[in-house]
């Protein structure tokens, strides 16, 4: 809105200098025609003045800047308010002053007459220029209401003209075309204005909408995170920890009845120890890890992958079907995560030997995770454990589908399936 009444401003400016510079052309033409004869009719003089003073008036009030600063907000309509005034005025005048003739006959030093055609028509349109910007400032209410100020104007210009015994047939033949451009077009800027401001307020509104859809995303996403941080520890670190504690007491109790079983205790200490270690470590990589930021997802999942089979010596195999698109990071990542909690389960709990991760591109984004391990009933998974859990958690922040195939001896298949991603 700022900038809207900003340039209209300056259009408003330009217009005055504009018509000051031809005031001052006419001066000199007009001066130039007057130097033969000692003294300027009386007549000429005050019309000529009488059109000029307005003209002055709404000059110094556009081109001096401290009154915009003292104005406020009320500087543009006072602008526009003067101009229509000023143009109305200078119409009235000139019609007085050439009681209806269509043309100016104007003699130059040669002797040479120039006819020039009468101003009017150019003047109606100095008036509806105002009103059109008001339309376009401030929309369809403003444009009437600088029109019917005009049009008022015109009509008690046209009670002076026949009061002074002036013809009116050339004002009135005129008339219904001069109001009706006075309306239609200023209207039509208020038409477009308003339009352009209600599909303006309504994409800011939907901004804000989506600022505020992806600030509770942000957070919500945070929340399962750290949920999922807390299950995870719970299932690795706290049970690591919580063996370590059983062991060191039994530890005690055989250092003096049983030595050698002490030294094989300590064995399996040492082991459970590792293993904690090895969890806090990745639980830590999880969180300052960032592939698929520096790589893609396709080439982090492709890393992935390798990464896995070469630390548990599994077969593995990748697959890309499709072109890929991009995709929301949050989307990216959640199905990054989902593959690597799904390959962690079958490096701590499938026992498999073979591997096939699959990515596919078309009505969406799919990924499947398929192993030849032990299985399980997905109906007897122990709720205090994280595994699929997780993997449903973060395939519901992204709207996505999943699906979990599996049986005891015969594998497991994890699929994940967000539609139309592009769209969200």
């Amino acid at each position: 809105m700022t900038n809207i009444v900003r340039n209209t401003i300056r259009v408003l400016r330009g217009v005055m200098i504009f018509r000051l510079l031809l005031i001052l052309l006419g001066v000199l033409v007009l001066v130039t025609h007057w130097l033969p004869i000692p003294r300027t009719p009386r007549s000429g003089f005050k019309m000529g003045l009488a059109m000029l003073l307005p003209t002055l008036i709404t000059s110094l009030f556009l081109l001096i800047p401290r009154l915009e600063r003292s104005f406020g907000r009320f500087y543009l309509p006072i602008a526009l308010v003067l101009t229509i005034l000023d143009f109305s005025i200078q119409y009235g005048i000139a019609y007085l002053r050439l009681e209806g003739v269509g043309h100016v006959q104007v003699t130059l030093p040669t002797g040479q007459e120039v006819s020039f055609f009468w101003a009017s028509t150019e003047i109606i349109l100095l008036v509806l220029l105002p009103c059109m910007l008001a339309g376009a400032a401030y929309g369809m209410r403003s444009a009437v209401m600088t029109a019917s100020l005009a049009t008022t104007i015109h009509l008690v210009l046209g009670i002076i003209i026949w009061l002074a015994g002036r013809p009116l047939e050339g004002f009135l033949s005129l008339l219904p075309l001069r109001i009706g451009v006075l309306y239609s077009f200023p209207m039509i800027a208020g038409a477009m204005a308003d339009t352009w401001r209600r599909e303006h307020h309504e994409l800011e509104r939907a901004n804000r909408q989506l600022r505020g859809y992806a600030a509770t995303v942000e957070n919500l996403a945070t929340s399962r995170e750290r949920v999922r941080l807390a299950r995870a520890m719970h299932d690795t670190l706290a049970h690591s920890l919580s063996a370590l504690t059983v062991q060191l007491e039994a530890l005690d109790t055989l250092q003096e009845s049983n030595p050698d079983g002490a030294r094989a205790q300590l064995g399996k200490i040492r082991q459970h120890a590792r293993v904690g270690l090895d969890e806090a470590r990745r639980a830590i990589q999880d969180l300052r890890s960032a592939p698929v930021e520096e790589l893609g997802l396709v080439a982090a999942l492709e890393q992935l992958v390798t990464q896995f089979g070469q630390r548990n010596g599994i077969r593995t195999r990748w697959t890309l079907e499709g072109d890929p698109f991009p995709l929301l990071p949050v989307q990216a990542n959640a199905l990054y995560r989902i593959a690597e909690e799904a390959l962690y389960n079958i490096e701590h709990h499938a026992k498999a030997d073979r591997v096939a991760v699959r990515i596919g591109y078309g009505r969406g984004v799919k990924i499947s995770i398929r192993d030849n391990g032990r299985g399980f009933d997905p109906n007897a998974i122990d709720p205090e454990r994280y595994g699929l859990v997780g993997v449903r958690e973060r395939a519901a922040l992204i709207e996505g589908e999943v699906t979990v195939d599996a049986a005891p001896g015969q594998g497991t298949t994890v699929t994940v399936h967000i539609a139309e991603p592009w769209r969200e």
